[in-house]
């Protein structure tokens, strides 16, 4: 053991000359900052904090002393709680019951103290055959998680045999729990020495930020002690170092449950702190949750990581088709060789006695490699279970697939893989309800807009572009519509914010492209609507997958335009479905006029509103590049960019004017309820379709007078197959197009 030297706060702990006092000082040891006793402070008014800037709450603690260690294995920090020690409350103070001291204890105590029983056989007799840890169990039970889910029943048995598993299942079918259970089954039955650091035993690779985060939450929620005395929800998650908000404002974090964890989860993602979570891997981590860019970027500094890396006990590739998208091809396949084991016969044997030879073949060689995803082709499948055995290597005419094909074949599976695939037909599951809409581009907007005011809810649109995202954001907002965008240019705090309003707020929109069509488990999406056509059938099907997830109803729109007519058609093929399978959605007619108003008037606003944007950016851009490049600008050339570029004091007065009367026309139309065809605009009871009966039993729609409150999934009418083109010629008959029902 090297050196010691401590460190302590002085405002942080008490004076031990206090009157009173014997001086005598308790030191009780903690290695984990979760132990100490920490306490809520009150945040002070001037600074303006709320629960949106990301701050949980203030805490502060006393009497903590910093001991750094210099050990073997790096510089390693514990923390010495001092409690004062009166002569004549020594007795209540060794019996009293501060969550402190008792936390301290229980970080020192949890890797050896015994797992109390489970009666698994009762309590969860469907997860009894699998022999699962204690611990885990007891979560499940808390959880309420009462079933494993088809994928899990059939991929935790041979995950925990020692087979590597290539799963294929429907999204929200519990893939992540399916390789997750048998990872902290190992590592909780297999507990490392308390003083030593934790080492990495597995490893997850997910595509995006988000699902990352997510995955490490769920992972998470398995990995702390449940203290008997606080009453978990059934769906309640853990908080972890990532997470930048609470369901509960003003509840702190160390002090919700006192949970000490027993499996140590680092998460890497790219637009966060490198420096926290370089922190996270040097106190060491049994698990590492990561996306393929910042960890590579990692692996390039650190060479520990690199060498556990090389070490791995699992290796976890989730949603695997994506991560050959957005240039992570090269990274991924440069992580994957790390992972590759070199054959006995290549290596070369060190120099020395035998038991050093013995001493450096101990280590287990066993890598088990799971891949899930949503969508792996049936030829993809084949090829891993025909050619595992060669490691990827290609022979003869037996070229990869694709792209995809050549990364998984790449893959050292230590035997041939178990293929499980329970995938739906047709890529939708059962619960989810598709549906078309065919209308004009230019007319997008105004059939988005009467499918958000008509069927009220949880909405998700999916655009392939972020200009669409940019474009449509401000107009809905203009329409009163509460809208969220989510696109990889915002930054990494702003997507999370912007998720967690989405998933809070009822009847919220969320404006996305496809990197919140991967894996994310947001509650209760009630639609999802293809505003742009998905550039392939996978994104189609994870798209759709944000919706009717455990078994629960969604819906999905695919809004065509004729130009998109032979993608749609390629796409629904491709799935084994047929266009005229697909049902239209009804549209009532007579309120589009009305709803083209508004659209109108919103766009007419915000092009006056960008107008203004821009000549600001043009008449600043010079003067900052200038400044940027410390050139300095001639004094006439400046006056006269700025009087061309700059309005008058009279444009800029008749401008305002201009868009204060186009939001007061807006507001005006928007404060009056749609009226459909056939209602009296002065009498309920009059015109040709009346509303009583509606209003009476409380069904009747609150924005547009004169149609029901339905769900979407209630207004679908059968599409009209077309007739194959040849055979209408034979006859002669017009093409028939398939219009839209009144």
């Amino acid at each position: 053991m090297g050196a010691q030297h401590t460190s302590t706060s002085k405002s942080k702990r008490k004076a031990s000359s206090q009157p009173g006092s014997s001086g005598k000082r308790i030191k009780t040891s903690c290695n984990s900052l979760d132990g100490l006793p920490w306490k809520t402070v009150a945040r002070p008014l001037e600074t303006c904090l709320d629960g949106d800037d990301g701050v949980l709450d203030l805490e502060e603690v006393d009497n903590v002393e910093v001991v750094y260690e210099n050990t073997d294995r790096g510089r390693v920090i514990k923390f010495n709680v001092l409690n004062d020690s009166h002569s004549d409350d020594g007795k209540a103070r060794e019996s009293s019951h501060d969550h402190a001291s008792s936390a301290a204890v229980q970080t020192e105590s949890s890797q050896a103290a015994p797992f109390p029983s489970f009666d698994s056989t009762n309590l969860l007799p469907e997860w009894h055959s699998f022999n699962l840890h204690s611990h885990i169990l007891h979560v499940l039970h808390t959880r309420k998680f009462l079933s494993p889910t088809p994928i899990q029943s059939k991929a935790i048995p041979l995950a925990l045999s020692g087979r590597d598993v290539v799963g294929v299942a429907e999204t929200g079918s519990g893939k992540t729990l399916a390789y997750g259970i048998p990872i902290l089954h190992h590592i909780l039955s297999h507990p490392r020495p308390p003083t030593s650091r934790k080492e990495v035993q597995a490893l997850v690779l997910a595509p995006t930020r988000e699902l990352a985060l997510q995955v490490s939450d769920h992972l998470n929620a398995f990995s702390r002690v449940i203290s008997a005395s606080v009453k978990e929800e059934p769906n309640e998650t853990a908080l972890t170092d990532t997470e930048v908000s609470s369901d509960k404002p003003g509840t702190s974090v160390r002090q919700q449950e006192h949970r000490v964890p027993l499996v140590s989860i680092a998460v890497l993602v790219g637009g966060m702190s490198v420096q926290k979570q370089r922190r996270i891997l040097d106190r060491g981590a049994d698990i590492v949750v990561a996306t393929p860019g910042r960890l590579w970027d990692t692996l390039e500094e650190d060479e520990v990581l690199s060498k556990e890396v090389q070490l791995l006990r699992f290796l976890v590739l989730d949603e695997a088709d994506r991560m050959i998208e957005a240039g992570h091809f090269a990274e991924m396949d440069n992580i994957l060789r790390l992972t590759v084991r070199q054959s006995r016969e290549d290596e070369i044997e060190p120099e020395g006695d035998d038991s050093q030879k013995a001493k450096d073949s101990s280590p287990e060689d066993k890598l088990q490699t799971f891949v899930f995803s949503a969508t792996l082709s049936k030829e993809l499948q084949h090829n891993l279970k025909k050619r595992s055995r060669h490691s990827g290597a290609t022979k003869g005419g037996n070229k990869p697939l694709s792209t995809l094909d050549d990364l998984l074949l790449r893959l050292d599976f230590r035997n041939q893989p178990d293929v499980i695939d329970i995938s739906p037909e047709g890529g939708a599951v059962s619960t989810l309800q598709l549906s078309k809409l065919e209308c004009l581009s230019s007319d997008k907007d105004v059939y988005l807009y009467y499918f958000l005011l008509r069927y009220p809810g949880r909405s998700l649109v999916f655009l392939s572009a972020i200009d669409g995202i940019r474009r449509l954001l401000p107009l809905l907002e203009l329409l009163n519509l509460k809208t969220f965008p989510l696109h990889s240019q915002l930054e990494q705090r702003q997507r999370l914010k912007n998720l967690d309003r989405f998933k809070s707020t009822p009847n919220a929109i969320l404006l996305a492209t496809d990197i919140a069509a991967r894996g994310l488990d947001i509650p209760a999406v009630d639609h999802v609507i293809h505003y742009q056509m998905p550039r392939s059938a996978d994104v189609f099907v994870h798209r759709n997958g944000r919706t009717a997830r455990a078994m629960q109803k969604g819906f999905s729109l695919l809004m065509c335009a004729p130009e998109e007519r032979k993608i749609s058609k390629a796409l629904l093929t491709k799935l084994g479905r047929h266009e005229g399978d697909i049902p239209e959605i009804s549209v009532e007619m007579t309120l589009l006029d009305d709803l083209k108003t508004r659209v109108h008037l919103a766009r007419q606003i915000d092009l006056q509103q960008h107008k203004v944007k821009k000549q600001n950016h043009e008449r600043c851009w010079v003067k900052e590049t200038a400044e940027a490049m410390d050139i300095e600008l001639d004094s006439d050339f400046m006056s006269a960019s700025e009087d061309d570029g700059k309005p008058s004091r009279y444009q800029k007065k008749r401008f305002d004017a201009k868009v204060a009367s186009l939001k007061a026309e807006l507001k005006a139309l928007l404060s009056k309820p749609l009226l459909a065809r056939g209602i009296s605009a002065r009498y309920i009871t009059s015109g040709s379709r009346s509303i009583v009966d509606d209003l009476i039993e409380g069904s009747v729609h609150e924005t547009m007078l004169g149609l029901r409150r339905t769900e979407a999934g209630d207004d679908l009418v059968a599409g009209r197959k077309r007739q194959p083109t040849k055979a209408r010629k034979e006859k002669k008959e017009p093409v028939e197009w398939t219009g839209f029902s009144s």
